[in-house]
């Protein structure tokens, strides 16, 4: 473990926290994580975002994991970079899954493939580290079941769905991947070859259309 300090600890929404740490040795990007040793508890931060030039790594966590003092300027250890970063497949129409520490690296690789993204569904037990609002896109396979999207994204032309395991206006109620499985059943067979899934979700990484605990899943997020 190498030491270092944190450069920000900002509350976002939910009780979550965005956290970036000093970065200058090799890219990171979504796909990846650090160990980081906060006060003696240990930590996965996956990465969201990384910035060379200005030499930066920061990453989305849930208050539920992390020590209530944290702060700006504070001493902690980080890890060598974990993983590898996503690679997603050429002329194929991305849908994103992030569940939980898994959202952080669902909103940054969404971001990097805009143009690409055809859906982005996150959420968990730990609550939306980002704005719900109506969607202005329509999906008509969840319709019935999930209408709002994630503010950040909206503005970017992503479309977005979100499940949570608590019952929100909007929202879907249950896994993100539930809410997945709902989207692929209701989605015609020659649509759904146009696609690619990536999941980041508890049980690691995963790209297909089948759920992790069918051995599609690779390093843990």
């Amino acid at each position: 473990m190498t030491p270092t300090t944190l450069i920000d600890a900002t509350p976002v929404l939910d009780d979550w926290w965005l956290l970036r740490l000093p970065w200058s040795v090799e890219p990171a990007a979504p796909g990846q994580w650090l160990w980081l040793n906060i006060n003696g508890q240990r930590l996965r931060l996956p990465v969201r975002d990384c910035h060379a030039n200005e030499q930066w790594l920061a990453g989305l966590v849930p208050g539920a994991l992390v020590p209530q003092t944290l702060r700006p300027g504070m001493a902690i250890s980080t890890s060598s970079l974990q993983g590898a970063a996503v690679q997603p497949p050429a002329k194929k129409r991305l849908i994103i899954v992030g569940e939980d520490l898994g959202i952080g690296p669902a909103l940054g690789l969404a971001e990097r493939q805009a143009s690409h993204t055809r859906l982005v569904i996150i959420g968990g037990q730990y609550g939306l580290p980002a704005r719900a609002v109506p969607s202005r896109f329509l999906v008509p396979a969840v319709a019935d079941t999930a209408i709002a999207g994630v503010a950040t994204l909206e503005s970017n032309n992503i479309p977005s769905r979100i499940a949570l395991s608590t019952d929100r206006p909007g929202v879907f109620n249950g896994p993100p991947l539930n809410l997945l499985q709902q989207y692929l059943h209701n989605t015609p067979a020659d649509l759904r070859a146009d696609f690619a899934v990536i999941g980041f979700t508890a049980e690691g990484l995963f790209m297909g259309f089948d759920a992790p605990s069918s051995g599609a899943v690779s390093s843990p997020l």
